[in-house]
């Protein structure tokens, strides 16, 4: 089998089957197999999926595990020799599978060990595809001179990075090679969702493989779509920012929660923001 390919699914039933018809209509040229994991969904998604695909692999979580333990279920059964993890609100815009695992066959680039296509949005904008591994400096640009110098920003560590700066591949659509997982580890589950396919990649470079974005891969990612509870995806976020920087740069860590203990704290009394209290709380208890 040449490439795997895997949908994590939360009552998302109309985006993965979308999904799953795109990658049929447009992957042509490989042999590959998908995997759907339901994240206990228990509103019949599932079900209607596998009715709808009875070709494919389906697998059910009797929980919400999140996004890489149940990535991790279907890996540990995949055959492929490349694994394309692949959101649920994603198109393909091209054969980028195809592309995809062109790109981690030739043997230019036989020290990749990961790698992902570049990200549109639904009216075929480039939005972000990968970057630079999290930092304080990046984060202090996040919060406040990236709104001042958007460009600069880009340039350093958003969409703007050139394919051979990419340190991490954003998670809707990231291909391992195999060989690679079974040395490195797979995800670790301590990430519910978010910031769980920076630290594989961090964990891949650091075992001596490349990072790499293939340019004429071309995916659409429908961000956000598949949750749409802002609060409870900020504070997934933050727990899982918090671990990754616990994980590897804990020095760092505790800088980062005084600074944004401080801005949440300012927004609630000077905003009297209501989301900023609860945010307080949450990061406190980190």
């Amino acid at each position: 089998m040449d490439v795997s390919i895997i949908f994590v699914n939360y009552k998302t039933k109309d985006l993965t089957i979308d999904a799953i018809n795109s990658v049929k209509e447009k992957t042509e040229g490989i042999e590959y197999e998908i995997f759907v994991v339901d994240n206990n969904s228990q509103d019949a998604s599932i079900d209607i999926i596998e009715e709808r695909f009875p070709d494919i692999h389906i697998i059910k979580n009797n929980i919400n595990a999140g996004f890489g333990a149940a990535n991790n279920i279907a890996i540990r059964r995949a055959s492929g020799k490349y694994l394309l993890c692949l959101n649920t609100d994603t198109l393909l815009v091209n054969n980028a599978i195809k592309s995809m695992f062109n790109f981690m066959e030739s043997d230019t680039n036989k020290n990749v060990g990961v790698c992902g296509g570049i990200l549109y949005d639904e009216k075929l904008s480039t939005i972000h595809s990968g970057g630079r591994f999290p930092s304080l400096t990046a984060i202090l640009w996040k919060l406040g001179l990236k709104y001042i110098f958007p460009n600069i920003y880009k340039k350093m560590y958003g969409i703007g990075c050139l394919a051979s700066k990419i340190e991490y591949i954003t998670g809707a659509d990231i291909m391992f090679r195999k060989k690679v997982l079974d040395s490195v580890g797979l995800f670790d589950e301590n990430f519910f969702m978010y910031f769980e396919e920076t630290d594989l990649c961090k964990r891949i470079k650091n075992f001596g493989f490349d990072v790499k974005l293939v340019k004429n891969a071309k995916i659409i990612h429908k961000e956000g779509k598949s949750n749409n509870n802002n609060l409870l995806k900020k504070q997934w976020f933050k727990k899982s920012e918090f671990y990754y920087f616990k994980k590897h740069k804990p020095k760092t860590f505790f800088v980062l929660k005084i600074i944004y203990l401080f801005l949440y704290f300012v927004d609630s009394i000077i905003l009297n923001n209501s989301e900023s209290r609860i945010m307080f709380k949450y990061v406190w208890n980190l």
